[in-house]
């Protein structure tokens, strides 16, 4: 008798569906045209580099926060600009040195909010620069663009958990 009442419920419990909710899964990166075109002078390998700071930013700031299965976020770079020259530029051109050149960084990112089914959820955009010279001269390479991307990850964060919430 145990041993049925056992089974029957083991049935039950392997028949329920499966939750509805999962964590929002994080499309690879991708980069816009204006970026695009500056990946030969940054180096291809900049590229990547900013992608894992963007994803890593996205990963962090989208822990824990659940929506229907399937809904991914397609985030895109559309432009960067480092706040020291790369490797490559620093190889191209000379003059420029790591430690004496320094510019105004910055980064320009968009993504949607995609359901599983392929209708747009909710759609987002931040674009941000250093505002004068003189708060560049101690950045690293990317550190603007890191601050835009960490800065954009809340922004979705909010936005998302928004949507989690009302179920939209």
């Amino acid at each position: 008798m145990t041993k049925t009442l056992l089974a029957g419920l083991l049935m039950c419990v392997t028949a329920l569906p499966a939750l509805a909710d999962e964590p929002v899964t994080i499309a690879d990166i991708r980069f816009g045209p204006d970026l695009l075109d500056k990946a030969a002078e940054y180096g291809p390998e900049e590229l990547d580099v900013l992608a894992e700071y963007l994803h890593e930013d996205l990963s962090e700031a989208l822990a824990g926060i659940m929506m229907d299965d399937g809904t991914v976020l397609q985030a895109r770079i559309m432009d960067a600009t480092p706040n020291r020259p790369t490797r490559e530029q620093i190889r191209d051109t000379p003059g420029l040195s790591y430690q004496h050149s320094f510019s105004m960084g910055g980064a320009e990112v968009e993504a949607d909010l995609v359901s599983a089914n392929g209708e747009i959820i909710d759609q987002f955009e931040y674009s941000w620069r250093t505002r004068q010279l003189r708060d560049a001269q101690y950045r690293r390479t990317w550190s603007d663009a890191r601050r835009t991307f960490s800065r954009f990850a809340t922004q979705v964060r909010e936005e998302v958990q928004e949507h989690a919430r009302t179920g939209s």
